[in-house]
């Protein structure tokens, strides 16, 4: 009877220690909005939930979807232009997402803000994309996102908090190179606050792949050409751009956070296994490896054909062949992720000491996400 009871306990223990634990991760939300990134690789939808903790409003990622579209792959040979089948693709997907989350969590149009990246809306014909999207939506998109905001937002969502002095944020995407720090100050009213200090190139990994494809007619060349327009042209952009804001070469910042199309689709390469984890660590040598992997003959074919047939967990399988198929056949082809892998290196190098810093992949660094919480965090007062 003894041992009967004792059981019944660490049972009843156990299952209140389960039940308490899924009541603490699972916030008590008051409300959901919702953010539109119309990016150089497609769109992406983030719905985020409201929720106090401790009196303070927070938020926390509750669904996100992504659709591709090659807004950016054709720029280069299309006069830096959009072409207008894929902003109506691009719209399209918007339609289509907000319908789907606004069915799930009871929302309206008014509740969602819709952005075109800092890569897109360089385009002279981005106001076409706005256009549009009043025309089928009767909304309009932010199409003058700035960069350094942009990138920003993109640090508070990505960085960890206890890394915020430490940390420099590398984002890479298809139509520019991008990021910065969070540097702290005191505000006038004692408390301690953090700027954004940033550096921006308008070049990303779609971009400069596109601008040497032109004058290209085989990998060799192509390959020799882009090391040659990196060293030569691209790195002095960098440097000049760091120029503006020392503190990012500063010794006591030893931590660099990666981002971005490439940084995805190194991180399936070097650690498919660690698909459900946000934020991975790895070496410089790491990066090198890919690069090199790259140049080889075999090394895309082999990336791309990889298999996955000693993976027992069905699921976790499932989500790394998904993983595997999206970074070799949606994100970018061998010469664009040549370019972006690239463009971290060099940025490395020029933030400077690459071999001594710590390296993490940020996965869900989705700049939108804060963006949202900016616009809407106004909606929700504690009762």
């Amino acid at each position: 009877m003894k041992k009967q009871l004792n059981k019944w306990l660490l049972l009843t223990v156990a299952f209140l220690t389960v039940t308490l634990g899924t009541m603490a991760q699972t916030p008590k939300y008051v409300g959901y909005r919702g953010g539109f990134d119309i990016g150089s690789q497609g769109v992406k939808l983030s719905v985020i939930g409201f929720y106090f903790q401790n009196s303070k409003l927070r938020y926390k990622l509750v669904y996100d979807r992504q659709e591709t579209v090659g807004l950016v792959k054709g720029m280069e040979t299309n006069g830096g232009k959009l072409r207008p089948a894929d902003i109506q693709e691009a719209i399209a997907f918007v339609q289509e997402m907000m319908e789907d989350a606004k069915s799930a969590y009871k929302l309206s149009n008014q509740d969602f803000i819709i952005y075109a990246s800092s890569g897109v809306n360089i385009a002279p014909n981005i106001a076409d994309l706005d256009a549009l999207a009043q025309k089928n939506l009767n909304m309009r998109i932010n199409i003058n996102m700035p960069a350094k905001v942009e990138a920003t937002y993109g640090a508070r969502a990505g960085l960890a908090r206890e890394d915020f002095d430490s940390a420099i944020l590398v984002d890479i995407g298809g139509g520019n190179t991008k990021g910065g720090i969070l540097q702290k100050y005191i505000g006038a009213d004692g408390r301690e606050r953090y700027t954004f200090k940033s550096y921006n190139i308008e070049f990303g990994a779609r971009r400069l792949s596109e601008r040497i494809q032109k004058r290209t007619s085989s990998f060799e060349t192509y390959a020799k050409d882009l090391k040659s327009m990196v060293e030569d042209s691209i790195a002095p952009l960098i440097r000049s751009s760091l120029n503006d804001n020392p503190e990012i070469r500063s010794a006591s910042r030893n931590i660099v956070y990666t981002t971005g199309g490439v940084s995805y689709q190194f991180i399936t390469w070097l650690t498919p296994e660690k698909v459900q984890e946000e934020i991975i660590e790895y070496k410089y040598d790491d990066l090198l490896n890919f690069y090199n992997m790259l140049q080889t003959a075999d090394g895309w074919a082999e990336f791309e054909t990889r298999k996955y047939d000693s993976i027992k967990d069905a699921k976790l399988k499932e989500l790394m062949v998904r993983d595997l198929d999206k970074a070799t056949k949606k994100v970018y082809n061998r010469d664009a992720c040549l370019a972006g892998i690239s463009l971290v290196l060099q940025a490395a190098k020029e933030i400077g000491n690459p071999e001594r810093k710590t390296f993490y992949f940020t996965r869900d660094a989705y700049w939108i996400n804060t963006a949202v919480y900016d616009t809407y965090k106004g909606d929700f007062k504690l009762k």
